[in-house]
């Protein structure tokens, strides 16, 4: 690999089992399907069928009590309460919203990966001070934020 010029360098994409769209690559690096084919990655073109229920219900009318939800929850499609698109609760899900008595999601689970998501910090590095010693550090939390953010000997000796 080394007399290659392979060694050290990322898996082509022909290597990739997934279509550049499915991977979190698209959510950090977008390109178009064309972008994408062009540079040599898989796009996968399949479309998610239509969800349908027995009975059609905006989650804004879902019972905030579990207790209150009925089994045949399962068999409903629930409308999104952001972007209007239909969704369905498995069993295995209900079952963990009951064990810990959660309320059934008003989201679909693209928009509550995205809410996930925004909650993370960016994936840049700040130049902050030590809150203890002063002395310079790199960090994801910019200098705008209210964090108190120690250099690691400082945050050592805080903790142990």
């Amino acid at each position: 690999m080394e007399k290659t010029g392979e060694w050290g360098r990322f898996f082509p994409p022909a290597l990739s089992f997934d279509g550049y769209n499915d991977t979190l690559e698209q959510e950090y690096f977008p390109l178009t399907r064309e972008a994408a084919i062009q540079q040599g990655f898989l796009w996968n073109d399949y479309m998610n069928p239509k969800v349908e229920g027995a009975k059609k219900i905006p989650a804004d009318r879902l019972p905030e009590d579990i207790a209150s939800v009925p089994d045949d929850i399962l068999n409903w499609a629930i409308e999104c309460a952001h972007d209007k698109k239909m969704f369905k609760i498995i069993p295995q899900e209900l079952k963990f919203y009951r064990d810990h008595h959660l309320p059934v999601p008003h989201f679909c689970p693209a928009c509550r990966h995205y809410a996930r998501k925004d909650q993370i910090n960016p994936r840049k590095l700040y130049s902050r001070a030590c809150a203890k010693c002063k002395a310079e550090i790199q960090t994801t939390y910019s200098t705008d934020r209210p964090e108190i953010v120690y250099c690691e000997s400082c945050y050592m000796k805080e903790i142990y």
